[in-house]
Parts: C-alpha cells; sequence; structure tokens
C-alpha cells in the first residue's frame, strides 16, 4: 500500500522517472521528464559496452563476365532544302534500315528503340549576307539490342550498307545483372571473412559469427566501344571486340571477436 501511495504522489505531481535498464554501443541517460526538476540526476551507461570484442572489415568482390548483350547506337542525318522534304528523304533511309534489321537479322519491335527524332534548320553564315538559312536537317536514332554478340561487327556493316550514316557506338552489357550482382556480393563476404581472420590471428584471438552486414553497393559496368559509321563502298569489315564486363560489390561485415 506505501508503494502505491508513493507511486499516486509522483503521479499526481506530474514526474515520470524513465530508468536506464540496459547498455548500448552509445550513452544511456535516464531523465526527468519534468526537466527542472533537483531530485533526478542524470545516470550514464559506460561507454562502448556492445562494441567489445568486435572486428569490422571491408570486403570486396569482383567478377568479369562475358556480355551477353550489346546496344548499338545508330541512326540516319538527311539533309533537304524543305523540312518537308528532310522527313521524306529520312523516313525513307530509315525504312531501309530497319527492313534489313527486321528481316535479315530477325530483330522484332521491342529490340528497336528510338531515341530521338528532330528536324532543324541548317544556316550558313558569311559576312556579307550574315546568316542564311541552307536548308533543313533530318535526324532519326535508334537503339539496338542485338544479343548475337559475335555478329556485331558484320550487323554493323550492314548498318551502313543499309544507310544509317550515323553510329554512336556499341556497349556491351548482360541482362544477368542481379544473378552477377549476386554473386560479386558472395565473394565480398568471403574477402571480409579472410581480412577478418587474418587481422583475428595477429591479435591472437579467434573470429566468431557475424554480427552485422552493411551492403554498401554492387554494380556491373558495361563496356563501351566507340564506331565510326562505314561507306557502303568500304570493303573492310567491320571488327569489334566485347572483351570483358566487370562486376563489383563492396560491404562492410562486423564479426564477433573471442
Amino acid at each position: 500500500m506505501s508503494d502505491s501511495k508513493g507511486m499516486g504522489k509522483l503521479v499526481h505531481r506530474g514526474k515520470v522517472v524513465l530508468l536506464a535498464v540496459g547498455l548500448t554501443a552509445g550513452s544511456l541517460l535516464a531523465w526527468n521528464g519534468l526537466s527542472g526538476s533537483p531530485n533526478v540526476q542524470p545516470v550514464y551507461a559506460e561507454q562502448g559496452a556492445v562494441m567489445e570484442n568486435t572486428i569490422a572489415v571491408q570486403g570486396d568482390g569482383k567478377l568479369a563476365v562475358t556480355p551477353d548483350i550489346a546496344y548499338i547506337s545508330a541512326g540516319v542525318n538527311v539533309t533537304a532544302k524543305t523540312a518537308k522534304e528532310a522527313q521524306a528523304a529520312a523516313a525513307k533511309r530509315y525504312e531501309a534500315v530497319r527492313k534489313v534489321l527486321t528481316e535479315t537479322y530477325k530483330l522484332t519491335d521491342k529490340d528497336l528503340k528510338t531515341t530521338g527524332y528532330y528536324v532543324q534548320p541548317q544556316y550558313k553564315f558569311s559576312e556579307k549576307d550574315g546568316q542564311v538559312l541552307t536548308g533543313y536537317s533530318a535526324v532519326h536514332e535508334i537503339r539496338i539490342s542485338w544479343r548475337n554478340i559475335e555478329q556485331t561487327g558484320a550487323l554493323l556493316d550492314s548498318l551502313g550498307t543499309a544507310g544509317a550514316n550515323q553510329i554512336g557506338g556499341v556497349t556491351f552489357d548482360t541482362e544477368k545483372k542481379d544473378q552477377y550482382e549476386n554473386d560479386a556480393l558472395k565473394k565480398a563476404v568471403e574477402n571480409a571473412r579472410s581480412k577478418a581472420e587474418a587481422l583475428a590471428a595477429a591479435a591472437g584471438r579467434t573470429l566468431g559469427p557475424v554480427i552485422n552486414i552493411t551492403e554498401n553497393g554492387a554494380q556491373v559496368q558495361p563496356v563501351f566501344r566507340q564506331e565510326m559509321a562505314k561507306e557502303a563502298n568500304d570493303a573492310a569489315g567491320t571488327s569489334v571486340e566485347p572483351g570483358e564486363v566487370d562486376v563489383q560489390a563492396q560491404l562492410t561485415v562486423v564479426f564477433q571477436l573471442k
């Protein structure tokens, strides 16, 4: 009964006391909810209680994988006296390019994506007449998704023959990004464990279980190859080396020390 009465008095006075009942990596402070009370003093927990007997290391995971897709930037650029004539000529040239891609190389609509289409005036400047309109240019740019990597050079040659006079380059990539990023993360964990074991042994300790893992990032780095548009009468075939796609991952692992 005396305890109940005492509690009633505390509630009646509007005072609440919070008690620190555990330790954390920082400081726990017992404080009075009604600031200014002279009767409740702050209580600090011991610093670093949870972080004792642990080790944190950074793990790196790297893979080099064979690309399974190429993204080719190409387009047609036509100049004519009027905007209408430029558009009509660009449409005709683009249709020839598209026909080669769909009929000869069996690409579907989902493999072809228009990334730019614009018509703009062309000017010539002279000191006598100033800026003079000379015509209009029409440009139709596309991105081609190409999976037959070995035939990339042949495809580029066919684009030039069909009428594509803009080749922005080729980016070799992979469609298995999630799989490869997960593989790189696993290697990063193995790398972190190897480092932690070496450090623990040097300190005369042994490694315990994993306390925490923080992912710092995982990414696939595509390979870009710059290619120039080839003239239709150029007999030399294009040779493109895809190389390998780099996959990297990084994380931080906290281990317990025994």
